[in-house]
């Protein structure tokens, strides 16, 4: 068993008393980055995540990944997770990496603009954009509550500039 920053949706198992506290899968999630909003809502609310690699998930249903639909809500919602989950002061100390992990994504959309699937993830983004006025009473809940430390949450987070780009 080991510690992880967050679980795949569709392979995890929740404890009743985190629910409660923090609340489960935000509407504004539909389709896509469900569980890593989740996750981060537990981080930062000082749960721990743990990955079993032992364990054995029987998933009846097909993975999402790759197509119009998918490719529209991860490029909204990874900006929904950035906006209502990461700290302020992260923001502030991170931002160019964010912006740039970003620009990459775009930059990768707009190259293989042909693809419906590319054009789906850009304007994702742009949704994205316009719609994180409705994260921000979600982000000042979510922030005030925080237990957990800005080197805390840095410990167990993925380097911004090795994050992958959504490729």
């Amino acid at each position: 068993v080991e510690p992880v920053f967050s679980a795949c949706g569709g392979a995890a198992a929740y404890r009743r008393a985190m629910l409660a506290e923090i609340g489960f899968l935000d509407d504004d999630f539909f389709f896509s980055c469900e569980d890593v909003d989740l996750g981060f809502r537990a981080r930062l609310a000082g749960w721990e995540v743990l990955y079993v690699p032992t364990a054995i998930v029987y998933h009846k249903l097909k993975a999402t990944g790759g197509g119009v639909t998918s490719s529209y809500y991860d490029g909204r919602n990874f900006l929904y997770v950035i906006w209502k989950n990461y700290p302020g002061s992260l923001l502030r100390r991170h931002w160019r990496q964010l912006l740039g992990a970003q620009w990459r994504i775009s930059r990768e959309a707009l190259a293989a603009w042909r693809g419906e699937a590319a054009r789906a993830r850009l304007r994702g983004q742009l949704a994205g954009l316009f719609g994180l006025f409705r994260m921000w009473p979600k982000r000042r809940r979510i922030q005030a509550a925080r237990r957990l430390t800005d080197d805390a949450l840095t410990a167990i987070m993925t380097p911004v500039d090795e994050t992958p780009t959504g490729r």
